[in-house]
């Protein structure tokens, strides 16, 4: 359990429902994101052994980064189905689903903050908000297994851990 996890994404339920005005939706959507965003980090550092210096550690992740690890799970994914190598593991499945869900969520982060021409509805942002407590759901089912938690490590930019 992440209390601030859990709070930006109550927050976003309650802002999705405020007036429907483009400043409530895109702000709702941007919490969602940060939701997970701070879901992730904050798992990541619960590894580290002193947890006087986690909030250190959690400042240390990027955005950036993140998108990168995910889109690498993703490719990875994909190109095994693809070569037919193997067939995905339950786990490796829902990382994928996890690794998705946060590629999309921060995109969506980025059009509600900074793409100002463009206008969201009420929908698209409650599928937003969806798409966060489901991918944050999958990731709490997995979070302990090998392999998320070797997506955590590759969310400090090293992609080839």
């Amino acid at each position: 359990m992440n209390p601030l996890a859990d709070e930006l994404l109550a927050l976003s339920w309650t802002l999705i429902d405020l007036n429907g005005n483009q400043a409530t939706l895109r702000r709702a959507v941007s919490t969602a994101y940060y939701a997970l965003f701070h879901l992730l980090i904050a798992d990541a550092t619960l590894n580290w052994s002193r947890p006087e210096h986690r909030p250190q550690l959690g400042r240390l992740f990027d955005h950036g980064n993140m998108r990168r690890a995910s889109e690498k799970v993703c490719s990875d994914l994909n190109r095994r189905v693809k070569n037919k190598k193997s067939t995905p593991s339950a786990v490796a499945s829902n990382l994928n689903g996890v690794a998705d869900g946060f590629i999309r969520a921060q995109h969506g982060r980025i059009e509600a903050d900074y793409v100002t021409s463009r206008e969201w509805t009420h929908d698209e942002a409650l599928r937003m908000i969806q798409l966060v407590k489901d991918t944050t759901a999958t990731w709490r089912s997995i979070r302990e297994q090998p392999e998320a938690q070797a997506y955590l490590v590759n969310m400090f930019g090293n992609a080839r851990l």
